[in-house]
């Protein structure tokens, strides 16, 4: 291999982990923390032994660049700013890996892309995503459940995801909607959906038969559970046996996909099939520049994902409590926001209303407003009870939230975010609010504040959050 291939495949590739550094350790952190993301470090290996089997071919093509995924890389790029500006995980590891497929296309040109297309698409599957089909997947199983329930004359009474029957309860919780086998079974069966089959529309049948089939045969396995715990009067299927009837089940949902596969697959295609066509040395010889010019692109970037990091000073102090409110060091209800740069807590004279303000600095290195370790109540002691967006004034949006304590007691909070001027208490507003305000290179404070009451009527506690907004 001479300096110039060995300087197309290094060079750009350091350049990509170096900027991206940070969001492939997050996204390896969830491959080690979440068994439904496991099958991931597997993706790489597999690719790299797609390509090995293609190898004989590759001789065939010579190497060269090209500009498209260069142009293109603007896209993932972006989207790779605005999930480290909006701190959106999936977005990063989307665009890292998005990323990844267009240099290795931009450094071993058309031709090989074309030949190598699906060991290099088949990257996408490292990124873990798929858990926002959740709560959908929880709803499928239900209704697949009790459909089935039915057709067996089992009597059930469903209540949201729970499924009553005459000598137990079931919960269709988080574990039990199929999430796991479903993204591993999509990787799986696009992978023999590549292997076994040579036309275009079988691979794509294939492909959502490896999509429909895993949730169609996790709703049998809830109904399995159910049947079993009725029968048994609840003496299996609970406990440590959802996990074993899972695996078992997931284990038969493979095998039945990979002799699918089998039985309809299509003759090996022959290497004579492959048409490639010679690169003239002219182009090969602007490989380089193509190199230089994606390396210095993937710096560039890097450098301006750091300018984020630059810390500014709050432009602004806490906001002024009502006159008849005097500062409280620990609030009734525990609200709590880490990190804030500044932040006042206050309760009225006679105890009957509480406020609360924290702010933020965009660039500050720890903390930001909407984070999963900030609260707005204590969930030990209080839980949700219901929630609606309320208008407090025609230009802003308020959340109300209503809470209840293990004694019976209710307490209702309106809260809301603000970016400079623009406020909001919808999360995902105030993360675009804040990455747009990153990008281009602006300085700007996050706000939160919330009031708080166990006594005040509705209209009363909306009255005082009107007037102190």
């Amino acid at each position: 291999m001479n300096n110039s291939i060995i300087l197309r495949l290094m060079l750009p590739l350091a350049a990509w982990g170096l900027v991206f550094s940070g969001s492939l350790q997050t996204m390896v952190s969830v491959w080690m923390q979440s068994k439904t993301y496991e099958h991931c470090f597997l993706i790489v290996p597999i690719s790299l032994w797609l390509v090995w089997q293609k190898r004989q071919d590759i001789r065939k093509v010579p190497y060269t660049s090209s500009w498209i995924p260069l142009f293109l890389l603007i896209f993932p790029a972006m989207l790779w700013l605005l999930g480290r500006a909006a701190d959106i995980s999936l977005f990063q590891h989307v665009a890292s890996v998005v990323s990844l497929q267009l240099i290795i296309w931009a450094v071993i040109g058309t031709p090989m892309a074309k030949l190598l297309w699906f060991p290099i698409l088949f990257l996408i599957f490292a990124a873990p995503f798929g858990e926002e089909l959740v709560p959908a997947l929880q709803i499928i199983t239900a209704d697949l459940s009790v459909f089935f329930l039915n057709i067996v004359n089992i009597p059930v009474y469903r209540e949201g995801l729970y499924l009553t029957i005459p000598n137990g309860q079931f919960h269709v919780a988080e574990a039990c909607s199929g999430i796991r086998f479903l993204i591993s079974s999509i990787a799986l069966g696009t992978l023999f959906a590549y292997l076994q089959f040579n036309h275009w529309w079988k691979r794509i049948l294939f492909t959502g038969f490896s999509f429909i089939f895993p949730i169609v045969a996790n709703g049998l396995r809830a109904f399995g559970i159910i049947t079993i715990g009725y029968l048994s009067d609840m003496e299996h299927a609970t406990g440590a046996d959802h996990l074993v009837y899972g695996w078992v089940f997931f284990s038969i949902v493979i095998l039945v996909i990979f002799f699918t596969a089998n039985i309809f697959a299509d003759p090996p295609a022959k290497s004579t099939d492959f048409a490639f066509h010679n690169v003239s040395t002219e182009k090969a010889d602007k490989s380089l520049k193509v190199i230089g010019c994606l390396t210095m692109v993937l710096l560039s970037l890097g450098l301006w994902e750091q300018s984020f990091k630059t810390n500014d000073i709050v432009a602004k102090n806490a906001k002024l409590m009502p006159n008849n409110v005097t500062p409280i060091s620990q609030s009734k209800w525990g609200i709590q926001f880490q990190h804030a740069q500044q932040h006042v807590l206050g309760q009225s004279q006679d105890g009957s209303v509480e406020y609360f303000n924290a702010i933020f600095s965009l660039r500050q290195d720890e903390g930001e407003i909407i984070n999963q370790n900030n609260q707005l109540f204590n969930k030990k002691h209080w839980r949700e009870v219901a929630s609606q967006v309320i208008q407090l004034t025609p230009d802003l949006d308020a959340t109300e939230v209503l809470v209840l304590n293990d004694t019976g007691t209710q307490m209702k909070i309106i809260y809301w975010y603000c970016v400079d001027d623009f406020c909001s208490s919808k999360p995902i507003d105030i993360k675009w609010a804040q990455a747009t305000r990153l990008i281009t290179g602006q300085n700007a404070t996050a706000e939160v504040l919330a009031v708080a009451s166990t006594t005040l009527s509705e209209s009363t506690i909306r009255e005082l959050a009107k007037q102190w907004q």
